[in-house]
């Protein structure tokens, strides 16, 4: 679907609204973000690895196998790891069709 890159961004909280649909988008998240949160209307599946944006999540072949879940109408505040171990990636999808993701990234003291 598409790449959006957050690496760059300094002002917190950064609140965004994008649209996706049910293959992966890319979500990169910046070095000094501590807390990113998403969610949606609609049922989300995402990542933090094993594959790449416009993957599919899926059981088998040559798709996202990890992944997990967000119910509808639902926003799952993920904390950060800092440093080196840090992944800055997430692979976010809707579980069909498409929808409107929010993203809310924070760097909480």
């Amino acid at each position: 679907m598409a790449t959006y890159d957050y690496s760059n961004i300094n002002s917190y909280p950064f609140i965004r609204r994008v649209q996706i649909n049910d293959t992966a988008t890319k979500i990169i998240i910046p070095p000094a973000a501590t807390r990113v949160s998403i969610g949606s209307v609609n049922a989300l599946h995402f990542a933090n690895d094993g594959g790449d944006d416009g993957d599919e999540f899926g059981d088998t072949g040559n798709v996202i196998t990890n992944f997990s879940f967000i119910p509808a109408n639902n926003i799952l505040p993920i904390d950060m790891e800092t440093g080196r171990q840090s992944n800055r990636v997430l692979l976010v999808g809707t579980q069909s069709g498409s929808s409107y993701l929010s993203i809310i990234i924070e760097k909480v003291k």
